[in-house]
């Protein structure tokens, strides 16, 4: 992952040896790992010394991570380390990627302006990629942050730039990142070159264009039929496919026309296999909430695709809902009035000028209240959000929105995209494992 220099590797080894750890599930696991090094070696020869060199030392931290919960809280509170351990030990998709050899290795270094950047691996499937980098910085990583990142081709943007976490590693200079590409539909690899983007906020306004090109066969994605629907609280849900990635799994479900109430968000679904175990949402920012669009919504999953389950149960709770109707607030920006907030919302809602409004909600909100604008037309206005601005008050949340607006209809509408009010009940239903 990161290209931690010899000072950083002795910091990380005199805090392991201090761990008390499960010593048989872990020989286990390192006997694995110097096998597939042992294999790798004889591959690459010279070449890719290093890189084989890194592979082990991965696939160890990978797997010793997974097998001991001691191991990996104690490794969590390395200074630099909690976020790559968070990534390993709750994303098993990311794991069984690197453990399966399904990544692909790059090592690809560029200096530009003082800095250092390395595209160190990726993995693509037809949901899109995660891409592992790092940069090193000629001063504190306080003094500069990332404003933009992208993968494209020949210039065009390839999917959407999603949620990344970062580990300071070796200091304030160094940085190892994890960056998600997705896409809400297939992504085609006709085309294998693309290029990584990075645009720091410095004074120089750097940028970095990095060429890279992928060589190993893009796994095809496990698509299961499932059509079969449930009743929740009187909600009639219908799930429709599964659809199990390398890299991420997708649920496809459609809610009922004749539903009496607005169903916004599912928080909590899993898969769960015949052993008990199970794979959870994605919960980077809003990726695989659950994000109903008009009556079709797609959760993403951790991916279990590397693995053989013969059953699997999909389990969903906490699904968020508000009668139809009560779904949406509505203002007159010309007026600077607020014109409906559902009275059984906790939410204020004031309008300050003609292109400012300040909403005021409960903390239990965990992803944002709106979904979507329109106007009196019915046409979408979300991108006319210039900003948006957050504080804390007591146990509620005021944000302070922004607009550009250019003679649009009045009122507006503020579709509600999630609120905590939930389903009674939860749904359990068979995965069907036939022919894929």
């Amino acid at each position: 992952m990161a290209n931690l220099n010899e000072q950083d590797w002795q910091k990380l080894t005199e805090e392991l040896e201090k761990i008390e750890i499960p010593k048989e599930a872990l020989h286990a696991a390192r006997t694995k790992a110097m096998q597939r090094h042992r294999l790798a070696r004889k591959r690459k020869r010279r070449l890719y010394a290093v890189a084989s060199v890194a592979a082990i030392v991965l696939l160890l931290f990978v797997t010793s991570v997974r097998v001991s919960p001691v191991f990996a809280q104690a490794v969590a509170k390395i200074p630099g380390f909690s976020s790559i351990v968070n990534m390993f030990a709750y994303d098993k998709g990311i794991s069984d990627i690197v453990e399966n050899d399904y990544h692909e290795e790059l090592g690809i270094v560029v200096t530009q302006g003082g800095y250092t950047l390395t595209l160190q691996s990726v993995a693509a499937d037809d949901s899109g990629m995660t891409i592992f980098y790092n940069i090193e910085f000629p001063f504190k990583l306080s003094a500069v942050s990332i404003g933009s990142l992208e993968v494209s081709q020949q210039g065009i943007p390839w999917g959407v730039a999603s949620s990344y976490i970062s580990s300071l590693v070796g200091g304030t200079a160094f940085r190892a990142d994890k960056v998600d590409i997705i896409s809400a539909d297939e992504l085609s690899y006709d085309n294998m070159s693309f290029e990584f983007n990075l645009h720091l906020n410095d004074a120089a306004e750097t940028k970095f264009v990095v060429p890279f090109t992928l060589t190993k066969h893009i796994k095809q994605p496990k698509v299961y039929e499932v059509n079969q629907s449930v009743v929740v609280d009187g909600q009639t849900i219908s799930i429709k496919q599964l659809k199990i990635s390398p890299l991420r799994a997708d649920i496809l479900l459609t809610a009922d026309e004749q539903n009496t109430m607005k169903l916004l968000k599912f928080r909590w679904v899993r898969l769960i296999d015949e052993n008990g175990e199970d794979w959870g949402q994605i919960r980077d920012v809003e990726e695989g909430f659950g994000i109903w669009r008009d009556s079709e919504v797609s959760i993403r999953m951790h991916s279990n695709y590397f693995r053989q389950p013969k059953k699997l149960t999909l389990v969903m709770e906490g699904i968020e809902a508000l009668p139809k109707g009560s779904d949406y607030i509505e203002v007159d920006f010309e007026q600077q009035k607020v014109l409906y907030v559902p009275s059984e919302l906790d939410i204020e809602v004031q309008v300050p000028s003609s292109n400012t409004m300040e909403v005021t909600y409960p903390m239990a909100v965990e992803s944002q209240l709106f979904g979507g604008i329109v106007n009196r037309e019915g046409d979408d206005l979300s991108g006319s959000i210039n900003s948006i601005n957050f504080s804390r008050e007591n146990s509620y949340k005021k944000a302070i929105y922004t607009f550009n607006f250019d003679n649009e209809v009045n009122p507006l509408r503020f579709n509600i995209n999630s609120y905590p009010l939930y389903l009674e009940g939860k749904a359990e239903i068979n995965i069907p494992l036939g022919d894929e």
